[in-house]
């Protein structure tokens, strides 16, 4: 089986609260992979966010 690196986003960062919210509460959402989507958003936003890029690094992990 094949791992991967994990970089999580910071939860607390108000642009991943923000886009995890408006994505959940969309009725559209319930018919989507939200986890797909979620993953992309983040590996995207992680390029451009220092706080996020330092809470991965922090908390990198293999899954």
């Amino acid at each position: 089986m094949l791992r991967q690196w994990h970089r999580p986003v910071d939860p607390s960062c108000p642009e991943v609260d923000e886009f995890k919210c408006t994505l959940l509460n969309d009725p559209i959402s319930e018919h989507a992979p939200v986890d797909d989507i979620i993953e992309n958003w983040e590996r995207k936003h992680l390029q451009i966010c220092k706080r996020c890029r330092e809470y991965a690094a922090a908390n990198i992990d293999i899954e």
